[in-house]
């Protein structure tokens, strides 16, 4: 039980992560073009 809640809450910490850096590295693209 533990073990699945661990998992699934560091999957949302690994997707929020993924989602702030993709918007970053869009944002900087935007300000280069």
């Amino acid at each position: 039980m533990n073990n699945i809640t661990f998992n699934k809450s560091d999957f949302i910490g690994l997707a929020s992560g993924t989602t702030l850096l993709t918007a970053f590295i869009y944002t900087l693209a935007q300000g280069l073009v």
